[in-house]
């Protein structure tokens, strides 16, 4: 192979890695899909991916001679409509319909296409899915529109944060924070809210559950690097949300104090399925999936949530978790194999409704203040359990009907 198609195939892998990587790709996938195509490109690469950082190691068979390429990154949100895009441009490159000059080209015009939702969508999307999430908790109607409000605040700060490196440095804690006084100051006003309910689904867009379960779900595949700090990096997450309401909430003690409501129990009724469609429609949209794949990822919420039921029903709450996971797990597995999509575009939309993120903030909450969010929470032991529970139903999945390598 001539130095310059060799460095022209590097440079295009080290674009797709990257672009992959700011899309929301797991450093597992990713690393199987980067030696998929190096290999089928007639070289042999070695990958290192973790949250921050990514390493490229090249060399040509029957060669010696290695070339080593080190990318700083940064974790983002999930982008599926790139992701898809993508990975079809990787079948493309595969089947030698275009050259990799074409397809950097490419990729670089992925990156820079609109979104497929325009940003008004966007912030009903935002609001929308915190106040489904106060409606599962039991909340009522008034809070109910606090939080859809505060969850459009959210989303404007995010807006805000786009223009300012300072300001995105701060957004989780700076969010709670505001959301915690504004909130405050409603209920001194004479609002009837429940404050730590607004407070949680103001700030649920931000709570890491997604991510610690793919952290967890990478220390299973043993990629030890990638999963410590992707759950570190949640945990801190948490901590930042939860220590930025504190401050607010002190800060509006100052000049007025809040009334205690009695605490609330999150039931599942007929709102709650209204609630759960909600959340999945909205969820939809925050994660960038486009109209073409949107019903079936629509579906995989409504699966993830149904076998989840019936899984506490037939067994016990505590496997809840896992068959919820096994059963969108095969059918993420299934949609990926016969429509050659990522598994992603399914997955998520499902594993999103299974994860207890919320209850990690509340634990942290009741470590804090020996006091609980709800009536009816889970204990520390119980959040981890219930984690682990999603990340077995997924290894399950794969063993019972395995994913493509790549997707």
């Amino acid at each position: 192979m001539q130095a310059s198609e060799l460095g022209q195939l590097r440079r295009f892998i080290i674009k797709l890695g990257t672009s992959l990587h700011s899309y929301g790709a797991p450093a597992h996938r990713l690393e199987n899909l980067l030696e998929e195509v190096t290999h089928s490109l007639g070289i042999e690469g070695v990958f290192l991916v973790t949250p921050t950082a990514m390493h490229f190691l090249f060399r040509e068979k029957d060669s010696d001679e290695e070339y080593n390429h080190i990318e700083r990154v940064q974790p983002n949100l999930f982008d599926l409509n790139r992701l898809a895009r993508t990975h079809e441009l990787v079948d493309a490159v595969l089947a030698k319909q275009i050259d990799l000059l074409q397809a950097r080209v490419q990729l670089e015009q992925i990156k820079t296409m609109p979104d497929p939702y325009p940003r008004w969508l966007m912030l009903l999307a935002w609001g929308v899915l915190s106040a489904s999430f106060a409606l599962i908790c039991g909340a009522q109607w008034q809070e109910i529109i606090a939080a859809s409000a505060a969850g459009c605040f959210a989303y404007l700060l995010v807006l805000l944060s786009e223009r300012s490196k300072h300001l995105e440095e701060m957004l989780e804690p700076l969010t709670a924070l505001l959301i915690a006084f504004m909130t405050s100051a409603a209920t001194a006003l004479g609002a009837k809210l429940n404050v730590p309910i607004v407070i949680l689904a103001g700030v649920i867009a931000y709570i890491p559950g997604l991510v610690m379960t793919i952290g967890l779900r990478e220390l299973a595949a043993r990629h030890v690097l990638s999963g410590t700090v992707r759950i570190m990096d949640a945990g801190m997450t948490v901590f930042k949300l939860y220590f930025g309401a504190m401050f607010g909430l002190a800060l509006a003690g100052i000049w007025w104090t809040s009334p205690q409501l009695p605490l609330q129990a999150a039931t599942v009724s007929l709102w709650s399925y209204l609630a759960v469609l909600g959340l999945s429609l909205s969820l939809l949209i925050i994660f960038k999936i486009s109209w073409r794949d949107a019903p079936w990822g629509l579906l995989a919420g409504a699966i993830a949530y149904v076998s989840a039921s019936l899984g506490a029903v037939v067994f016990e709450s505590s496997l809840a978790g896992l068959i919820g996971a096994l059963v969108v797990g095969l059918y993420a597995n299934a949609y990926s194999v016969l429509k050659n999509r990522p598994t992603s575009i399914v997955l998520l939309p499902g594993i999103v409704l299974l994860v207890p993120g919320s209850k990690m903030y509340i634990g942290l909450n009741n470590f804090v203040t020996g006091e609980s969010i709800l009536a009816n929470t889970m204990n520390s032991a119980q959040v981890l359990l219930a984690f682990m529970a999603i990340v077995a139903g997924l290894m399950f999945a794969n063993l019972i009907l395995p994913p493509k390598r790549r997707h």
